[in-house]
């Protein structure tokens, strides 16, 4: 009898221990490194590599790899094609089938002043085929993000956007995602951002979520 409640008292400290496991309630961090390459006066390519965990250091959540064209069709306005892979472990607690996603996005980016603040706006329109185990599945997902980023100084700057994620086929909730960050200029090519995102899923959840990122242009009309 006594073997059977200890027995029965480890279960339940394991199974408490899992359960409490949940993403909201760890600090995770997004991991970014982008690059932009002037290919000629109107165009370039953009390289972007991302990966998410659910802690600062541990257990996998998310990897993306994305390439794309841009052209700018004049000073406040660029368009942009984007092909992208992805691979993403939705289940925090167990080892379960990955999903793994092929993207295609559309993109328009607007840029323009209201008085002296400078403003933002990116919409896309993202095609995404998922294949899970043996399950094929495609939607659309729609998204919008306003933004601005203030120059503190030379060297210093800082970022701030919202943006509102809506995929009509599996949901009527949208995901929204606020980031706010402190950006340094270690170049006049190269920049990094440290940042805090507070992502709302469209499950309800609260995710906290530190932002990391690394950011370089290069002009390959020079080689």
């Amino acid at each position: 009898m006594r073997n059977y409640i200890i027995q029965m008292s480890l279960l339940m400290i394991v199974f408490l221990g899992n359960a409490q496991l949940k993403p909201e309630d760890k600090l995770g961090v997004w991991y970014d490194l982008g690059g932009n390459h002037r290919i000629s006066n109107s165009s370039s390519i953009t390289t972007y590599i991302q990966l998410w965990t659910y802690e600062i250091d541990d257990i996998f959540n998310f990897f993306l790899l994305k390439m794309g064209y841009n052209y700018n069709l004049n000073s406040k306005l660029k368009a942009t094609v984007y092909l992208a892979y992805s691979d993403f472990d939705g289940n925090i607690n167990m080892s379960v089938p990955h999903n793994y996603e092929r993207r295609i996005t559309e993109q328009i980016l607007y840029t323009h002043k209201l008085g002296k603040i400078p403003l933002d706006h990116r919409f896309r329109i993202e095609h995404r085929f998922f294949k899970k185990s043996n399950t094929n599945l495609n939607v659309a997902r729609l998204r919008y993000r306003i933004g601005s980023t203030f120059n503190l100084n030379k060297t210093f700057f800082v970022r701030i956007d919202e943006e509102v994620l809506f995929t009509p086929k599996l949901t009527n909730t949208p995901e929204n995602r606020f980031y706010t960050g402190l950006g340094i200029k270690l170049s006049k090519s190269h920049n990094v951002q440290l940042g805090y995102m507070n992502r709302t899923t469209s499950n309800r959840e609260q995710l906290h979520r530190l932002q990391i990122g690394l950011f370089f242009k290069t002009d390959l009309t020079k080689i």
